[in-house]
């Protein structure tokens, strides 16, 4: 299994569409048999682009911290699991994902509500920006 993570200084890259590097996660039998790759994603300029390039990757699921409703669309639409929400080291997050100790969708979202890192994402009106927090983060 393979799994992206968007990939800042060894943490998770806030936000998807535009983050320049990915660490590509290869796992085998055991969550200890895993292979990662750093990929240079800073010519992939709009969402479509990056879902293809994930896609191309042959990754299964891709994690980031913040994703808008119509990436996760374009992963979604590319047989993608798209994971957002979390932050922190993104080695973890991958073991964690691949081990189902991340969940994809809960009832308070990745961040249940104290990342703070929406930076304003939400909608004019409020409420859910999308981020996987369920709109409890102060979007």
């Amino acid at each position: 299994m393979k799994i992206a993570v968007a990939y800042q200084d060894g943490q998770i890259c806030e936000n998807f569409a535009s983050c320049k590097c990915f660490a590509i996660y290869e796992y085998g039998e055991y969550v200890t048999d895993c292979t990662k790759v750093l990929i240079d994603s800073s010519e992939r300029e709009t969402q479509e682009a990056m879902a293809e390039f994930m896609k191309e990757q042959d990754v299964a699921a891709v994690i980031a911290g913040v994703m808008s409703g119509s990436a996760k669309a374009q992963l979604l639409a590319a047989g993608i699991v798209p994971v957002s929400g979390f932050c922190g080291d993104a080695d973890t997050a991958a073991d964690m994902l691949v081990t189902g100790q991340l969940p994809i969708e809960g009832a308070e979202g990745g961040c249940g509500g104290s990342c703070g890192s929406c930076g304003g994402c939400g909608s004019a009106e409020g409420g859910d920006c999308g981020c996987g927090c369920g709109g409890s983060c102060g979007c």
